[in-house]
């Protein structure tokens, strides 16, 4: 695959992006310090995952009817301010709950549309791996990010950090102002949007796929938000060791191997992925130990690799040229409100078992797709 300027720019721009909004992972720390709890944390950290909900359909809507540039621009800048509010602002109940829903607009209004603006970039052949390229600084900055952060905060202020978040939001806006979208696009009104949103819904591959997200996010959201408690539990140390692997194992695969969904067909690559999906989590359920741990880890990680752009890649060849940022936004939809419902519902106890079935559910959805 070669690597356009747009390409190059907008990865570029995403890695800034997602390191000014997973920096704030830490968040839950600056939470405590103020005086709040853990029922403060769970509430102020949701509310940005809670206005992706609302927001990723309107980003969908006008990513269809304008410029995705315009879009890109309203992201990177509304992200790039809302971490600039957090240096004069510390109620935990108001300006906090405010400034998280902010975030979340941001990143619904940004993702959304660099999603779709990638896709329309590049050759239908290589669309899972230039996604996949697209989703590397995404995941790596689940690292990075917080690791950072974490540094500059102990060795600075919580000043200096939210300063800094915000500087790198600002060089994403600036990176974004070099793209050339000279793509045109057909305004639709609002009736028409809501008409393209039961076309889309009533289209029964795009509809299973979306179906299938829903539990892919809540098994691996799950995994990831109780991952950490079960590793303490079990005393193993570091408690981020499984996601170190995964995140070690998924940039690997999306980097030099990203071209395998592309090369053999997309659902061919998610029928193997889906399985080896399952057996991680049903493997992590039963690690104790640090080399188990890193096992499942890294299966985890190379399969969630292969899965996730072949799965958006799909539902972008299933849809019509006028509503591919809709249909990338009810992914995303899918996908978040998966991983919201089901991280409510369990606990660590049991949220490895249950996501394993959840795997075998959706599989055996991809096996009747593929009839």
């Amino acid at each position: 695959m070669k690597i356009t300027k747009n390409l190059g720019l907008i990865t570029l721009a995403s890695f800034f992006f997602f390191y000014a909004y997973h920096s704030y992972l830490i968040l839950p720390i600056q939470i405590i310090e103020l005086g709040g709890g853990e029922h403060d944390v769970g509430l102020i950290m949701s509310v940005a995952g809670a206005s992706t909900i609302f927001f990723t359909p309107i980003s969908g809507m006008l990513g269809d009817s304008y410029n995705k540039k315009k879009l890109l621009l309203i992201g990177a800048f509304g992200l790039a301010f809302s971490n600039y509010l957090f240096i004069h602002f510390d109620s935990l109940y108001y300006s906090y709950i405010f400034l998280r829903f902010l975030q979340g607009c941001s990143f619904s209004f940004f993702f959304v549309s660099a999603g779709t603006f990638v896709s329309e970039t590049i050759d239908l052949k290589n669309q899972a791996q230039a996604l996949g390229f697209f989703g590397v600084f995404a995941i790596a900055n689940h690292a990075i990010a917080p690791t950072l952060s974490t540094y500059i905060v102990s060795e600075y202020s919580y000043q200096i950090f939210f300063l800094t978040t915000s500087f790198a939001a600002l060089i994403c806006f600036i990176v974004i102002t070099f793209l050339e979208d000279s793509k045109s696009v057909i305004v639709q009104g609002k009736k028409s949007s809501i008409t393209a949103f039961i076309r889309i819904l009533k289209n029964k591959k795009i509809f299973l796929i979306f179906c299938i997200m829903f539990l892919v996010g809540g098994a691996f959201v799950t995994c990831l938000n109780f991952n950490a408690i079960y590793a303490n539990e079990n005393m193993i140390k570091p408690v981020t060791l499984f996601f170190i692997s995964y995140t070690s194992t998924a940039l690997v695969m999306r980097i030099f191997f990203g071209w395998i969904p592309d090369k053999i067909g997309r659902i061919q690559t998610c029928y193997p992925g889906l399985i080896g999906f399952g057996i991680s989590i049903g493997m992590l359920s039963f690690s104790n130990t640090f080399i188990l741990i890193i096992i499942s880890g890294s299966i985890f990680g190379l399969c969630h690799a292969l899965v996730y752009p072949s799965l958006y890649s799909l539902v972008l060849s299933f849809s019509e040229d006028g509503n591919k940022t809709k249909s990338f936004s009810l992914c995303s939809l899918s996908f978040t409100f998966g991983g919201m419902i089901f991280s409510s519902m369990y606990n660590s106890d049991n949220v490895f078992l249950f996501s394993y079935k959840e795997i075998k559910i959706y599989f055996k959805s991809e096996l009747n797709y593929g009839q």
